[in-house]
């Protein structure tokens, strides 16, 4: 309540400042400070003043910026933002220290310091919708209608866009970040594997679990030893629900028929997990599953150990790294293996993501906007999608773009070295889907093309489904209560589920108490937060 009446009063004290800016005569141009920049920023005089180029001040601007992607504070140094600040005349400076990589705990500190960046960006976008409603965020509406143009033709062309912008209280509080591509992680399976063994790509969950058997007991990788890993998963807390995805259930919250579920209380969630404990118990899944980590791809596929995962196109990459070091190796992407009732579904996708706000502590927010408007312009689309013009990317005759050998051929992945020049960064932009097909190899381009041509296996009107969780838009009321719920639930389900798999504890003896105590810790009521998030989303 404190930082809501701090951020209120300084609200009312930014706008009094800004009103009377406009009614006072013009301000004497600032003095540089030495930096070639300009601290100060008072609000632009530029108004109705033609300026070269993509300029958006007349003299060099600097604003604050809050904002961590990957554990990567923002950095002006970068490439590709030393570029942008030439052309445009804004630079930025990052106020999250290079060495601090815990985006969350840099957040809080800023919010309970009461001082803000001008610009902020932050993981969870209900978190800067509820520093909006408390005065700390300003409301965009008006600023992108008088002054953004291609920020609004992007909100009135695309709905999932512009869903994701709006709050509950009908206010834009962040410009998200656009992708066009829906798919995001597929199958991948050893084809090298299938071959040697004879067998076919599986087609539905009983299919895969005789190839995940014959991967199990027949050596495909050749050395005599049973150590094969069939089944293996680098993505840590999502992986129980990739597995239970086969069986159409999950760990989560899920939309059916109009009406809001918690699959652990559906039917399907017991034929799930049922199987997961045959599987395990009979090493077809990786039994360092829970600890083995992000590196599990790397140490399993380069060892020749694993045979079949869910993950993204960059699993098509070591088609080429590993081909010297294990002849034939060949990973593919084959379809969702249809569930138990004969419904072929994906369920990862990929949707509009959180981008960035302006704060009611920004001196000069209409140039704020400006800027941001830039990056839904060709040219600033371009810098934060490709790079730089013959440094990272040269245009073809028929107009298609490349990456140069430079991005190609570093010692980091191609989607890594853009990064490091701060390409592709988590700001408002709409992302554009050729840049991941330029550098894909071709198992990749071939797996995107597979689930991009086959859209039916994505369920329709579904609300945005984040690391598979649905992302929800709540009343700050049913958001307080709901957090509460599930901060107790949470943590329940998935100690329970662990010890089911890895057979600590037996899942049919459990399952009802199991149920009577998520009744016991509410949740019926988070079903019931959920089920008017939904239908709000709907638009009923």
């Amino acid at each position: 309540m404190k930082l809501r009446k701090v951020l209120a009063l300084l609200l009312v004290v930014n706008m009094m400042i800004v009103s009377f800016a406009a009614c006072a005569p013009k301000n004497k141009p600032q003095p540089d400070n030495g930096k070639g920049n300009v601290t100060d920023q008072t609000p632009d005089k530029n108004e109705g003043k033609e300026l070269e180029g993509s300029l958006i001040t007349e003299k060099p601007t600097k604003f604050t910026i809050f904002l961590n992607f990957n554990n990567m504070p923002f950095n002006p140094e970068w490439r590709v933002w030393q570029e942008i600040a030439k052309r445009t005349n804004i630079s930025l400076e990052g106020v999250i220290s290079q060495s601090n990589s815990n985006e969350q705990e840099a957040f809080n500190l800023m919010v309970s310091s009461g001082k803000l960046a001008d610009i902020i960006g932050y993981v969870d976008a209900s978190e800067l919708e509820k520093l909006g409603r408390d005065g700390g965020i300003l409301p965009l509406n008006d600023l992108i209608k008088e002054h953004a143009p291609n920020i609004q033709a992007a909100l009135d062309r695309d709905e999932r866009f512009r869903q994701t912008a709006v709050s509950l209280d009908g206010n834009i509080y962040q410009i998200p970040k656009n992708q066009e591509l829906i798919t995001a992680e597929f199958w991948w399976i050893r084809q090298d594997w299938l071959t040697k063994l004879g067998l076919e790509v599986p087609k539905t969950v009983d299919d895969l679990y005789n190839v995940l058997t014959a991967f199990r007991n027949e050596d495909p990788n050749g050395n005599g030893q049973k150590d094969e890993i069939p089944l293996f998963d680098r993505a840590g807390h999502k992986m129980p629900d990739e597995y239970l995805y086969l069986w159409d259930t999950s760990l989560e919250f899920y939309p059916r028929n109009g009406k809001m579920t918690f699959e652990p209380m559906e039917e399907n969630f017991k034929t799930g997990v049922q199987n997961i404990v045959k599987w395990y118990k009979e090493g077809l899944i990786d039994p360092e599953i829970f600890t083995r980590g992000p590196k599990a791809r790397d140490i399993l596929l380069s060892g020749n150990l694993g045979g079949v995962t869910h993950d993204w196109p960059s699993a098509g990459n070591y088609n080429t790294t590993l081909t010297e070091t294990i002849p034939g190796f060949e990973m593919v992407a084959f379809a969702p293996p249809a569930d138990q009732h004969g419904v072929v579904k994906e369920r990862t996708a990929r949707y509009p993501g959180v981008g960035w706000s302006i704060s009611s502590q920004c001196k000069d927010p209409v140039t704020v906007i400006k800027f941001m408007d830039y990056f839904f312009t060709e040219e600033g689309s371009d810098l934060v999608n490709w790079g730089i013009e013959g440094e990272t990317y040269v245009v073809n005759p028929d107009g298609t773009k490349s990456y140069t050998d430079v991005v190609m051929n570093s010692d980091q992945t191609p989607i890594g070295y853009l990064r490091s020049l701060g390409v592709q960064y988590r700001i408002g932009m709409e992302q554009n889907p050729a840049y991941e097909y330029a550098f894909m190899t071709p198992a990749a381009k071939a797996a995107t093309e597979l689930y991009e041509e086959n859209r039916e296996w994505f369920e329709k009107d579904m609300p945005p489904y984040l690391d598979g969780a649905l992302a929800l838009k709540y009343t700050p009321e049913d958001e307080a209560e709901y957090k509460k719920i599930m901060s107790s639930i949470r943590p329940y389900v998935n100690e329970k589920f662990q010890s089911w798999m890895l057979g600590t504890t037996d899942f049919n003896a459990e399952y009802d108490s199991f149920i009577a105590e998520l009744k016991t810790r509410g949740i019926e009521k988070a079903i019931e937060i959920n089920q008017r998030a939904y239908e709000t989303f709907l638009g009923k």
